[in-house]
């Protein structure tokens, strides 16, 4: 079987909707019920992934094979059948917020970083930066330019980011520029920009971040007449420039052996769908919300 680990990088806001609506916001975001971290669950990058996949020139014969039957075209009593290919939740990596220094920088965690780094290890041969440890009300910065003052404006709060940069969060900082943004010539300003500025907050500043600074926009629906028939509504956004990861891992078809050239058919089909394109995910896609780059990363394993 092949592991992947698929990078989402946001080009524009993203509305991966949740189930209720929460205090004001009458379409959140999705989000964990332990961190209260934004989420992409799984079935919904997995609907979005087999809706590209169906939009694609030459996946006819494998988007079944891959993503599986959808209800009624799958077994003779109207059941499904199981693709190949598992997906799970894109968990947040970093997400930007502004700043008085350098308009915004990316945020993220111990958690954050934490799952990453299992995420590579799942891959397997590739080696990845310790995970910083900070203090709950404090954070870490890679680049001096941001230890050079007592403290940060991060959004709503102010922070302290040390005396130092931090030279382990310097090397997630490359690592990220690397393999979620990548270095060619569009996104070349963004990757050298991620270097220096991704900053490591504590664990009782980052949930509050992660609330504050999404984006929420408000509203309405017009009848025929152009007056408001529904709303106004309040729908929540990740904004442009947010990372996202999940592990994906691609089975062998049972009970047919290792089946290799068929394997690798349908693997280097999934690069050509996800490595470098621009995807879909989540809502309001009539709007130009839910623009992501997939970067796709992978090791063969036994």
């Amino acid at each position: 079987m092949t592991e992947f680990l698929l990078y989402l990088y946001a080009e524009s806001p993203v509305h991966a909707g949740a189930a209720d609506s929460v205090d004001v916001l009458d379409l959140p975001v999705q989000r964990e019920a332990s961190t209260t971290y934004p989420v992409i669950w799984g079935q919904s990058l997995k609907g979005a992934l087999r809706q590209a996949a169906r939009e694609t020139p030459g996946w006819n014969g494998l988007v079944t094979q891959i993503f599986g039957s959808e209800p009624g075209d799958g077994a003779a009593d109207g059941g499904t059948t199981a693709g190949l290919l598992a997906v799970g939740d894109a968990q947040l990596v970093a997400m930007p917020v502004p700043t008085l220094r350098r308009t915004f920088a990316w945020v993220t965690s111990e958690i954050a970083l934490g799952r990453l780094a299992r995420k590579y290890a799942a891959l397997g041969g590739r080696q990845v930066p310790q995970v910083p440890d900070v203090a709950t009300d404090r954070g870490l910065a890679p680049d001096e330019d941001w230890t050079s003052s007592p403290a940060e404006v991060l959004g709503p709060f102010v922070v302290p980011l040390g005396e130092a940069p931090d030279q382990r969060l310097r090397g997630w900082a490359a690592l990220l520029a690397d393999d979620a943004v990548g270095a060619s010539d569009p996104f070349a300003p963004f990757a050298a920009k991620l270097r220096t500025d991704l900053l490591l907050t504590g664990s009782g500043i980052m949930p509050h971040l992660l609330r504050e600074c999404t984006e929420q926009a408000v509203r309405v629906q017009l009848g025929e007449t152009k007056t408001v028939e529904n709303g106004p509504f309040y729908s929540e956004y990740l904004p442009a420039e947010t990372i996202l990861a999940a592990s994906l891992t691609l089975r062998l078809p049972a009970g047919r052996g290792a089946a290799p050239e068929e394997h690798e058919k349908q693997r280097q089909a999934l690069r050509k769908l996800l490595d470098g394109q621009l995807l879909q995910v989540g809502g309001d896609e009539t709007l130009g919300k839910g623009l992501v780059w997939g970067r796709l990363h992978e090791t063969e394993t036994a």
